[in-house]
């Protein structure tokens, strides 16, 4: 088996992992963590298949990972988030070059935005009790998607 259609492999793997997020995220409102180490784990292995395994590229990529993990860990102490969903962003992080994940954390807001309205209506329609539980991996996910196919559909940038 060649690099690329390693490449390849890897790229479903993620992308099966993700659409499993999305399936657990709505069914029981949560993201396993097998899952996120499963994805981080893989983000090493993708580098070296792909050819762009060097130390600066993988200390650029733990760096990105790191800082997200910061900064959306500032977030879960506010209640903002859970920690399945920054784990997933964290793993997602090792995965993608820093100016494609900056796109995904913004794609990931808006689809987020949408998720929120669809389940905060949802909630309210069915008149339950309490508040709406939002399963944001599903956002983040989707956009987590979105990076991996976008190079398949945008040939030309």
């Amino acid at each position: 088996m060649d690099m690329q259609t390693l490449t390849y492999a890897l790229l479903g793997g993620l992308a099966i992992a993700l659409l499993f997020t999305i399936y657990s995220d709505i069914r029981h409102r949560k993201i396993y963590n097998i899952v996120t180490l499963a994805i981080a784990l893989g983000a090493p292995i993708f580098w070296f298949v792909s050819g762009q395994l060097t130390w600066q590229f993988a200390a650029i990529q733990v760096a990105t990972a790191l800082i997200t993990f910061g900064i959306f860990s500032i977030f879960f102490a506010l209640n903002w988030m859970k920690g399945g969903d920054i784990k997933l962003f964290s793993s997602l992080a090792l995965w993608f070059v820093p100016t494609k994940f900056i796109t995904l954390v913004l794609v990931a807001s808006v689809l987020g935005l949408f998720v929120t309205i669809f389940f905060a209506v949802t909630h309210k329609l069915r008149k339950q009790k309490g508040p709406a539980r939002i399963p944001y991996g599903i956002a983040i996910a989707l956009a987590g998607l979105w990076a991996v196919s976008e190079p398949f559909f945008n040939h030309f940038g």
